[in-house]
C-alpha cells in the first residue's frame, strides 16, 4: 500500500455518501421533471439503449430483484417515460419501451453523463487515466453480485 491510503479511504468514504445523498435526493432535470432515484434513472437507460426490451430480458441485465425492477418499471409508466405492452408474440411477455418523454430524459441523462467524464477527464494524462480505469476495475472485481 502507497502513502495515500488514508486520503484514498477518505474519498471514497465521501463519494458513497454523495452517492447514498444524491439518490435520497432523486434525480431531477428541468423543473418539470418528476424525481428519479438513480435506480430509475438505471433502469431508464437500460430500456433506452434498446428501442425496446422485454421484462425478463431487463431483470438479467440489471440484476436487481424482481420486486424492485416491479416498483421501478410502474413508477416510470406513472411518470409517462415508459410504455409497457403485452408482446404480440407471448402473450405472457410484456415489452418496455421509452415514450417521446422517456427518450428526452434518456438523452439528457447521457449528456449529464458526458459533461461528467468530460470534467473528470478535462486535465489529467493517459497514466492517470490508466490508473483511473484500473482502480474502477479493481472497485468492480470486488463488488458481490
Amino acid at each position: 500500500m502507497g502513502n495515500y491510503y488514508n486520503e484514498i479511504n477518505i474519498m471514497v468514504e465521501k463519494l458513497m455518501h454523495k452517492i447514498l445523498v444524491y439518490d435520497r435526493k432523486g434525480f431531477k432535470i428541468g423543473t418539470k421533471s418528476k424525481e428519479l432515484s438513480l435506480l430509475d434513472v438505471y433502469v431508464l437507460k437500460a430500456i433506452g439503449e434498446e428501442k425496446e426490451k422485454k421484462i425478463y430480458e431487463l431483470l438479467e441485465e440489471v440484476e436487481m430483484d424482481r420486486g424492485m425492477v416491479a416498483s421501478i418499471i410502474k413508477k416510470l409508466v406513472l411518470y409517462a417515460y415508459v410504455r409497457k405492452e403485452r408482446s404480440e408474440d407471448d402473450k405472457r411477455a410484456y415489452i418496455l419501451s421509452l415514450t417521446e418523454k422517456g427518450m428526452d430524459m434518456y438523452n439528457k441523462t447521457l449528456e449529464i453523463q458526458e459533461n461528467f467524464l468530460e470534467f473528470i477527464l478535462s486535465d489529467i494524462t493517459l497514466n492517470e487515466e490508466k490508473a483511473i480505469l484500473k482502480f474502477l476495475s479493481k472497485i468492480n472485481q470486488t463488488t458481490l453480485k
